[in-house]
């Protein structure tokens, strides 16, 4: 069956357990009910369970349906990490319009038709294909001109020459009469025959004329086309500069999505980083914690209830813990009543114990049997011979080295953030404030 929101909510409510999901939990259960359910589950499993092993198991499980539902983890107990939804939503939103951000297109540039491009071919052709010059005087209208009136001016010119010949010789027509005739004939037609080169002349200078007036009117096109074409060439040019101006725009406008994307993803993986910090931090925090409580417990001693509480175990885990050790310690207590035999703690017992800062007599006893001198104990666990438990502080002046509760620091920065999260008593902060200003040093904590 389908489940909504409202079923998870019920018997998150009804299991008394809702408080103890994170936001991300609800954010993610809201989405997809049937996880809710089954991270409740688990968290049932996980405050029923009697063994570490077994709430590690259960926590484990409740992390992979965190990760295979949300890509994220809930911690060491499950509602510590807050997911940065905010940076995931952005990264996100900006993929998406990347991938809607489509090619980039303008329109379409102009193109050049050449309106003269016929007329030009026209022209040319005519210019091309003109006939060679050639002339006829037969053909020549102003050679039947002057023919006609260099023959009438010749007849006439005969005429009178014969009639004034034959007068002078008493009205008979002479041989002189005739020669003077034919003399004057012929004046006219060498004129006629002289202008014939005069006409060539002319027809040939008609010719070019021609040639010429047709090569102009190919100019005066060509002239008007080029200046078409160069307008176009200016229209071109203006497209070109705004389709570049245009895509260098749609350019910037990507590029500024990628750096966008890029910095929420470095802000990401650097809020990733500290987190895992963080949870490193606290693990080891919680391991050295949790150490302590075993040697305390191991020692036959009770760890305070803020001790227990910062361990993550619970009451009944160290009450239960409890109880086993007495039972051992009462086992071994009884096996020396009967043997009449002593008992003595083991080296590793003693380490460990000082390790947590747990300095008892046996303790001391047992590592300066194993020949373990007290400078080495205060340089190693932070031993220094004033009084027990998480007071003691040690300090190696040659090497700048501060240890303390089993642990080295090699600032006094790292020491105070420690002592700061210690929780530690008035009278505890008090002795140690003392020994770091006895060793130079003034730290608030």
């Amino acid at each position: 069956m389908a489940y909504t929101y409202d079923d998870f909510v019920n018997a998150a409510n009804q299991s008394g357990l809702m408080g103890q999901f994170s936001q991300d939990d609800l954010n993610l259960a809201q989405k997809y009910p049937e996880f809710g359910l089954s991270v409740l589950s688990l968290k049932k499993d996980y405050n029923n369970a009697t063994t570490a092993e077994q709430r590690l198991l259960a926590n484990q499980a409740a992390n992979e349906l965190r990760k295979s539902y949300g890509n994220y983890s809930g911690g060491a107990d499950g509602g510590s990490f807050r997911l940065e939804s905010r940076l995931n939503r952005r990264s996100d939103d900006l993929l998406d319009q990347m991938g809607s951000f489509g090619s980039f297109s303008y329109d379409e540039a102009p193109t050049y038709e050449n309106a003269y491009a016929q007329q030009q071919k026209d022209l040319l052709d005519r210019i091309l294909d003109r006939e060679d010059f050639s002339w006829s005087k037969e053909t020549d209208p102003q050679w039947s001109s002057y023919k006609k009136s260099y023959l009438r001016e010749g007849d006439r010119a005969t005429a009178n020459a014969l009639a004034q010949a034959s007068a002078a010789s008493g009205g008979r027509a002479s041989s002189y009469a005739v020669n003077a005739a034919t003399q004057a004939g012929d004046y006219y037609a060498t004129k006629l025959n002289d202008v014939i080169p005069t006409l060539y002349q002319q027809a040939y200078e008609r010719y070019l004329d021609e040639y010429n007036m047709k090569l102009k009117d190919l100019n005066a096109v060509n002239q008007q086309e080029q200046l078409d074409y160069a307008k176009y060439l200016d229209r071109l040019g203006q497209y070109n500069t705004d389709r570049g101006f245009a895509y260098q725009n749609y350019a910037d406008d990507y590029d500024r999505l990628r750096s966008q994307l890029a910095d929420v993803q470095g802000q990401d993986q650097i809020d990733y980083a500290r987190y895992l910090d963080e949870v490193s931090r606290q693990q080891t925090a919680q391991d050295s914690i949790r150490g302590q409580v075993d040697a305390i417990l191991a020692a036959g001693g009770s760890p305070s209830a803020n001790l227990v509480s910062e361990s993550g175990y619970s009451s009944e885990y160290v009450k239960a813990l409890e109880d086993a050790y007495r039972k051992q310690e009462a086992e071994k207590a009884a096996k020396k009543s009967s043997s009449g035999g002593g008992s003595t703690m083991s080296l590793t017992t003693a380490k460990a114990m000082a390790k947590e800062g747990q300095f008892t007599d046996a303790v001391l006893n047992t590592l300066r049997k194993a020949g373990f001198t007290d400078d080495y104990i205060a340089q190693v666990y932070g031993y220094t011979g004033f009084g027990t438990g998480r007071d003691k502080l040690g300090y190696d002046e040659d090497e700048g080295i501060f240890t303390w509760n089993g642990r080295r620091y090699n600032s006094p920065e790292a020491l105070a953030e420690d002592l700061d999260r210690a929780n530690l008593t008035d009278e505890e902060k008090a002795t140690i404030t003392r020994r770091l200003k006895a060793s130079g040093f003034n730290i608030t904590f």
